[in-house]
């Protein structure tokens, strides 16, 4: 379990916080939360927990693949808010602790989301446009592909913002953006905010983050 550490060694006093990009005024996840980022977390923080303490870090059961080799980098699925929640804080305590900077990530607000999104339609629609084209062809014939996220060195650019999976906000019950069973043109996907109960096959998240 490395892709972390390995952001944390790369990073700068003059960087991004890791995993991230600068939109606007926002420093935000290239990608969604991926399985390999979860089980990372987990093998951290099941460190001295007993068995019922470590199940409640695992994914929905019915989140069968989520530590499969093959799907280490789609997003993670079939997690709680509160869970995401608590991801968000282990990874500021152990990129603080490691950068020596005062790093918080957390679930963006749902304004936030929007700013982000309204800003990638300006900067970047030639590629948001093929992603999307993409997806669409992978997806026709069965919607439980998610795209793969397995990028050595992604390029300086936020990817599947307007596909893959909902992503989870601030705002607990409250997700934004299309997924694979409801894709829909980016336009769309600005105000496409929508309510969730419970962990789905169509929601993860991803992370802003601020440097203190």
């Amino acid at each position: 379990m490395t892709i972390l550490l390995t952001w944390i060694v790369l990073f700068s006093f003059s960087d991004n916080p890791p995993g991230t990009i600068k939109v606007k005024d926002l420093y935000v996840d290239k990608t969604e939360i991926q399985n390999i980022h979860w089980l990372e977390y987990v093998y951290h923080k099941r460190q001295g927990l007993d068995s019922v303490a470590i199940k409640k870090l695992l994914p929905d059961t019915s989140n069968y693949w989520y530590a499969n080799p093959a799907h280490r980098h789609q997003p993670i699925v079939l997690i709680s808010y509160e869970q995401a929640v608590d991801y968000c804080a282990w990874r500021s305590q152990l990129v603080s602790e490691r950068t020596g900077r005062k790093i918080t990530y957390r679930l963006p607000t749902a304004n936030e989301w929007r700013d982000i999104a309204k800003e990638l339609m300006a900067t970047d629609l030639k590629n948001i446009e093929k992603d999307l084209a993409f997806m669409k062809k992978i997806i026709k014939n069965d919607s439980t592909h998610y795209i793969l996220l397995n990028r050595d060195k992604p390029k300086a650019r936020v990817y599947d913002l307007f596909g893959n999976v909902s992503e989870m906000t601030l705002d607990k019950g409250v997700a934004m953006g299309a997924n694979n069973v409801e894709l829909s043109e980016p336009e769309a996907n600005l105000t496409s905010g929508f309510s969730y109960h419970a962990p789905n096959l169509y929601l993860g998240f991803r992370c802003v983050a601020e440097i203190e």
